[in-house]
């Protein structure tokens, strides 16, 4: 008897909150303002991405250390990518390092499409 094991490989683990277009820009215009992380490719971000946010690549290959040097745990996090399953994995791998997180949902084209500005 044979056995199959199906492994979700888009299962995203972590505790962080996400949230649409509109609520992301009040959570990062808000008095208690996050660090906002762009998890794209560099290409991506110098295409357009939203006003303050910093670069970090999550398909690099030490994301995970890049961000531990660069981010302030005391601080809330604001990932975002293009889509939304990118940032998702960022934001999963944050909050298991002890990082509060927030996401974007449908990434940086939710945001376009929602009418929100974005800088180069």
């Amino acid at each position: 008897m044979a056995v199959i094991i199906i492994v979700n490989i888009f299962s995203m683990k972590g505790d962080y909150t996400t949230l649409n277009a509109s609520d992301f820009e009040k959570a990062i215009m808000g008095d208690d303002k996050p660090i906002v992380v762009d998890v794209r490719t560099s290409d991506e971000y110098n295409s357009g991405h939203i006003r303050n946010a910093i670069n970090i690549d999550v398909k690099g290959d030490n994301f995970v250390e890049i961000a531990e040097e660069k981010l302030d745990k005391d601080k809330k996090i604001a990932v975002y990518c293009q889509g939304g399953i990118r940032s998702r994995k960022a934001a999963a791998k944050l909050s298991d390092k002890g990082f509060t997180v927030i996401n974007l949902e449908g990434g940086i084209s939710e945001w376009i499409k929602a009418g929100k500005e974005t800088v180069k």
